[in-house]
C-alpha cells in the first residue's frame, strides 16, 4: 500500500502544474469614457449606454479573452489607442489612425452634434429648431464659447476655432471627460458649448427635472458621424478583429439601432440613413467619416 501511494505521488509531482493545463486567456482593454448616453458611468442607467451595451455584447460574444475597461479622458484616449491590446468598441475614426489601428464596417452613427444653451437665453441665438452658423456666433464678442481642446468635431469647425482663438470669446479646456458640465452654462461661465442632443435629456431623465437647456444644430457640423469598433493594427489586432467582424451581425446591429433610439428618440430620418448605411453598407452623403 506505501509503494502504491509512493508511486501515485512520484507521478503526481512528475506532471504540469493545474494552470499549465488551461492556455492563459489574452486580455482586451477596451476603452470607454464618461459622456452620457453613450456611456454611464454610474447611476441609475451605469452600463445601459450606446456604447457600453455595444462594448458588453462584443465581449459576451469574446469568451477566449479576458476582457478589462479602461475610463479615459480624451488625451489617455489618444495615447492608448497605441498600445496592442487595446480596442474600441464604438467610436468614430480618428484623423490619422488609420496608420496603427484596424476598423470594422461601420456598426453605427453617431447622431449630429451642436450646441447647448440655457432656455433663458434663447433670444440671443434663435428659434427652437434652427440650424445656427458658428461663424457667424463666433463673430459675436458677447457670446462665449466653451471648447473641449483635444476632441474632433469636423475640419469646418477646427479651421473656425483657430481663426477664432486669439479673441477672446472662447473658453479652451482640457477636463478629465470628454464633453463640458451643464453647470458651465448655469454659473455663466460660459453661453454655449458642443455636446449631443441627448446629453441634456439625459441629465433631466436623471434627476427627474425639466429640461431648462436648449439645443441647436450647427451648419458646420456633419450630420452623422460613422462609427467603428477597432484595434491595434498588430498580429494582436488583426486576431481580435477578425473575431469581432463574425459577430456585428445585421441582427446585432439592429439591437443596437433600439439603444439609439432609446436615448435619443425616434427619428425616421436617422433610422433610414442608419438602414443604408449601416445595414446595407451603401455610401450616403450625409454621412462623414472623420478619419478620411
Amino acid at each position: 500500500m506505501q509503494k502504491f501511494f509512493l508511486f501515485f505521488l512520484i507521478l503526481w509531482l512528475s506532471l504540469p502544474s493545474g494552470s499549465a493545463f488551461a492556455e492563459d486567456k489574452e486580455t482586451i482593454r477596451w476603452l470607454i469614457w464618461d459622456q452620457v448616453p453613450n456611456f454611464i458611468i454610474d447611476g441609475e442607467y451605469k452600463g445601459q449606454g450606446a456604447g457600453d451595451t455595444f462594448t458588453a455584447m462584443l465581449q459576451s460574444h469574446l469568451p477566449q479573452y479576458h476582457h478589462e475597461n479602461v475610463l479615459s479622458n480624451t488625451r489617455r484616449y489618444h495615447a492608448l489607442i497605441r498600445q496592442e491590446n487595446v480596442c474600441v468598441a464604438w467610436a468614430w475614426i480618428v484623423p490619422g489612425s488609420k496608420n496603427f489601428r484596424v476598423h470594422s464596417k461601420p456598426v453605427s452613427l453617431a447622431p449630429r452634434s451642436g450646441i447647448h444653451i440655457l432656455k433663458s437665453k434663447q433670444h440671443l441665438f434663435g428659434k427652437a429648431g434652427d440650424s445656427l452658423s458658428l461663424a457667424k456666433l463666433l463673430e459675436n464678442p458677447v457670446l462665449k464659447l466653451g471648447y473641449l481642446e483635444d476632441m474632433s468635431y469636423s475640419k469646418k469647425v477646427h479651421e473656425l476655432i483657430e481663426k477664432n482663438r486669439d479673441k477672446g470669446n472662447i473658453y479652451f479646456s482640457s477636463v478629465s471627460k470628454v464633453e463640458l458640465d451643464l453647470k458651465m452654462l448655469d454659473n455663466g461661465h460660459v453661453d454655449y458649448f458642443f455636446g449631443f442632443s441627448a446629453q441634456s435629456i439625459f441629465e433631466a431623465k436623471e434627476k427627474k427635472i425639466a429640461n431648462k437647456y436648449q439645443f441647436y444644430n450647427i451648419d458646420e457640423m456633419d450630420m452623422y458621424t460613422s462609427m467603428h469598433t477597432h484595434c491595434s493594427k498588430t498580429p494582436f489586432g488583426n486576431k481580435a478583429m477578425a473575431a469581432i467582424n463574425k459577430i456585428i451581425t445585421n441582427d446585432a446591429l439592429m439591437a443596437h439601432l433600439d439603444v439609439i433610439e432609446t436615448w435619443y428618440g425616434q427619428n425616421k430620418d436617422y433610422r433610414e440613413v442608419f438602414i443604408d448605411y449601416v445595414i446595407n453598407q451603401q455610401a450616403n452623403k450625409l454621412v462623414k467619416d472623420p478619419g478620411q
